[in-house]
């Protein structure tokens, strides 16, 4: 069976979609700065995300893309939002985090503020969001706090009940104290809830449970019951009642309706059912939680996918990069070679400042991926950037080996320069991973060495998300216990996967550790790929970064000196390096 989605206006989605990624950034931070951000802002914010999730669907039904998921991240974590305020201000602290536009605010108990609610239409849709992410019982005390403050006003009624009943399905609350409950028990208060509707719905005379609040508990009443056969029919039921409801007025998210979506989501996670109703208002990527096959292969080799080895047996595997090119190339040449005098140009016969090579590292880098997007013949100015890069980053890590106040001599790209020894800033962990890939993709042992005698923490603690994977590159490049280092990084890399910035390949690198060949392949298809679907999001295009990623790259090189063939093919990899990279 399939039933259509209803069609709203091209204006609105138009409208929802054009300059997304400044507009609902420039209104966060408006929000911020005009006062305290609680239940309304929060929730506001949730309903443009919303709006432009379904306007996204109006290209791609199915939403199986990487805007989409991190649209319906923040659609979800802004109404978990609204949801928290009501439940913990002026109480408890808690925080709100909203990866797309890169912005978060902390709350403390204590701060001058009245309480506020939100209600249960609101409340639901939060908890809705939630369910898609798999995320309600992580939020489950924050819905169960907010609940209690409109719970005895709207009980009896659709939507105050289809809470209730959502509340024991979704969080795993029958109301029993039981945790976590019986199918028996959920089901039970399921049908509490709809008795008490029944019971309003004689004393109004009101057709209350043909309602869409009132279709939704009972369709949640067949789930809860595992009756496949009535939650069909009443799934159906309630989108087309949904349908009937709205039009070309509406907004992008009633293209969305939450709770069909939910319900339909929580049958195929937990029970396994598919939906039997085909229509676009159940995105598939919604409904299985982004369902994908997985991991070409985990780390150290582990849990290869079969299908994954035969595809790479068949032929190499290819990496297609989006469209990167930019304008300015020149300009930016121009620029960053002026920059380059000055750091090398003594003044008034003072010595050189170690900062200059930190910063024109940075510019080396910046160029190099510029660069990297663009077509034509780049390969001889390329390997000059590289390797000057290559140079200026041993250079810092020789100055940083260097006797306090002593001087060291170092030569970059022809130049013999003097600076005085120092650990400071410039040979902290950013600044070695840096360098080490620079070395690596270049294979100058001579660069290598100081980096190999440093390591991260040589100058001082690293303490960021990176730290294990930077040991763990160290650990391998010295052979001092690389297996424990690369496990160490795995785990960190695991922890980190909701945390919304791209991590370095912890997985790839831990091939290299094994000596896993076609692991080391399989990994690299993938870790391009989750390269290519970070940058895909919101205006992370427009960063260098996005075309091409140094960390996999430097372990391509590395690999392929090792004697490794590397059978990925992507725009990711300039085939130029990987000529050069010629087995030791």
């Amino acid at each position: 069976m399939r039933i259509e989605r209803h069609q709203v206006g091209e204006g609105a989605v138009t409208a929802a979609r054009e300059d997304f990624t400044n507009r609902i950034g420039g209104q966060v931070r408006s929000m911020s700065r005009a006062g305290r951000m609680a239940t309304y802002e929060w929730q506001s914010i949730a309903d443009e995300f919303l709006d432009y999730l379904g306007a996204l669907s109006v290209e791609s039904p199915g939403l199986d893309t990487a805007e989409a998921k991190t649209a319906l991240k923040d659609a979800s974590e802004a109404a978990a939002g609204a949801v928290a305020y009501a439940a913990y201000h002026p109480h408890c602290s808690f925080n709100v985090f909203l990866e797309y536009v890169n912005f978060g605010m902390s709350y403390d108990p204590g701060e001058d503020a009245p309480e506020e609610s939100v209600t249960p239409g609101e409340w639901i849709d939060a908890l809705c969001l939630s369910v898609l992410r798999d995320k309600a019982k992580w939020h489950g005390e924050e819905f169960t706090f907010a609940r209690r403050k409109f719970a005895a006003q709207a009980e009896g009624t659709p939507v105050g009940e289809l809470a209730t009943g959502l509340t024991a399905v979704a969080l795993d609350d029958a109301g029993d104290g039981e945790y976590p409950p019986s199918t028996q028990a959920k089901l039970a208060a399921v049908d509490a809830a709809l008795d008490r509707v029944r019971t309003r719905a004689a004393e109004t005379g009101e057709p209350l449970l043909d309602q869409p609040n009132g279709l939704a508990l009972r369709t949640l009443r067949a789930l809860a019951a595992e009756d496949r056969p009535g939650f069909d029919a009443a799934l159906a039921e309630l989108l087309v009642k949904h349908r009937a409801l709205h039009g070309p007025a509406d907004s992008p998210s009633s293209l969305l309706p939450l709770v069909p979506i939910a319900l339909a989501a929580i049958a195929y996670r937990t029970l396994g059912w598919a939906p039997a109703v085909r229509s676009d208002y159940l995105p598939h990527a919604l409904v299985t939680g982004f369902e994908s096959r997985g991991p070409r292969v985990g780390g150290l080799g582990r849990n290869r996918r079969p299908d994954a080895v035969a595809a790479l047996a068949a032929g190499p595997l290819v990496v297609e990069r989006p469209a990167c090119e930019r304008d300015g190339i020149q300009r930016i040449e121009a620029m960053y070679e002026e920059h380059l005098h000055e750091a090398f140009a003594p003044v008034d016969g003072k010595p050189l400042a170690v900062w200059h090579l930190g910063s024109v590292l940075e510019d080396q880098q910046r160029l190099f991926q510029w660069r990297a997007g663009n077509p034509g013949d780049v390969a001889d100015a390329q390997l000059a950037t590289l390797r000057l890069a290559s140079q200026i980053g041993a250079a810092l890590f020789r100055v940083a080996l260097a006797e306090p106040d002593t001087e060291v001599e170092v030569s970059i790209g022809g130049r013999t320069l003097r600076y005085p020894a120092k650990r400071g800033r410039e040979a902290g962990a950013g600044y070695w991973q840096m360098a080490t890939t620079f070395a690596l993709i270049t294979g100058a042992r001579e660069d290598l060495a100081p980096l190999v005698l440093t390591g991260p923490t040589f100058a001082r603690p690293d303490g960021s998300a990176f730290t294990a994977y930077r040991e763990a590159l160290h650990a391998y490049l010295k052979g001092a216990e690389p297996e424990a280092a690369a496990q160490r990084a795995l785990q960190e890399a695991e922890k980190a996967k909701e945390w919304g910035f791209a991590m370095p390949p912890a997985v790839l690198l831990s091939q290299l550790v094994e000596g896993d060949e076609e692991s080391f392949n399989l990994a690299m298809a993938d870790a391009l790929e989750a390269h290519r679907a970070y940058y895909e999001v919101a205006d992370r295009s427009d960063s260098p970064e996005v075309s091409v990623n140094l960390d996999v790259l430097a372990l391509a090189c590395h690999a392929r000196r090792r004697g490794w063939a590397i059978r990925v093919q992507s725009p990711y990899l300039p085939q130029y390096l990987l000529r050069v990279a010629q087995p030791f």
